[in-house]
């Protein structure tokens, strides 16, 4: 309608047209900044276009950091982060997302599939100290129920398990017992690694056990839950050297002065020796 009288002011035409001036004016305003706005979006869109391609390896916040360093030699406004990362995406400019390949970990192992061998369990434990977060590897020989070792670090890993599993096995050789061992142990990803299951070809094969197996990891989170709530909490050790002691003070205890059920109320250390005996003696 205005373009039909172009002749007119804006004032007349408002008048014309029974519409407030001010809207008229506002409008024209609007409609001027828009189209700035438009070309000017349209100038960044190119820019990040041609460095997008320039640079086509880049993600959006290289990008923007390579924009940015330009725009300070020519004094001109930088698009922001969120502008490129979005520009990016309306021209699929975006370098494609690596696919992450997941690790094949073996699968849980029917009772009634586990391997001959003496069988060794390993699990870590976590306590809350003063001085931060500890955990607690336990290694267990599941016919005597003897705890053959407690390493304690500050995180869990590969190499700390590997560490743990081969102080259990030392404590094993010193006895005499030189069997091949079913090392069992969850999903976790210090077990499941490749530098843990190498540990375990050395001296037998490794085993992935559930808790709710029979003979599975049960046994040991059993000895978790008595090492925490009948030794560990009631001490209420707060750093990681008393947290060691006490753990080195409940192997003793446990193997040696509690009795076991499972054993006919005997000790889990005399029961490991008498093994040790009757395999030297065969």
């Amino acid at each position: 309608m205005r373009k039909d009288h172009p002749r007119l002011s804006l004032s007349s035409f408002a008048r014309e047209a029974d519409i407030p001036f001010w809207r008229l004016r506002d409008a024209r305003q609007q409609e001027i900044q828009r189209v700035r706005r438009g070309k000017r979006k349209e100038e960044r869109q190119e820019r990040i276009r041609e460095m997008a391609l320039r640079h086509p390896t880049c993600g959006y916040r290289s990008l923007h950091a390579l924009l940015r360093q330009d725009c300070k030699k020519t004094g001109e406004c930088c698009p922001g982060r969120h502008e490129v990362r979005l520009t990016l995406v309306a021209l699929e400019l975006s370098p494609p997302v690596p696919k992450r390949m997941r690790r094949q970990v073996a699968g849980v192992v029917p009772a009634v599939l586990w391997p001959a061998g003496r069988k060794v369990q390993i699990d870590a434990t976590r306590f809350a100290l003063e001085d931060g977060v500890s955990w607690a590897y336990v290694v267990l020989d599941v016919e005597t129920r003897a705890v053959l070792n407690i390493h304690v670090v500050r995180s869990l890993s590969a190499s700390s398990a590997v560490t743990a599993l081969r102080g259990g096995i030392d404590e094993l050789k010193k006895l005499g017992i030189q069997q091949p061992l079913v090392v069992m142990s969850d999903g976790g990803s210090d077990f499941t690694s490749h530098e843990f299951n190498a540990a375990c070809s050395e001296v037998g094969i490794w085993v992935r056990a559930k808790v709710s197996q029979q003979g599975g990891m049960g046994i040991l989170e059993r000895v978790n839950r008595t090492l925490k709530y009948e030794f560990i909490f009631r001490e209420e050790p707060q750093k990681k050297a008393e947290l060691s002691a006490l753990c080195a003070q409940f192997r003793t205890w446990y193997n040696t002065v509690r009795p076991h059920s499972v054993l006919g109320y005997s000790y889990p250390w005399v029961k490991l020796l008498e093994v040790a005996e009757s395999l030297k003696a065969a």
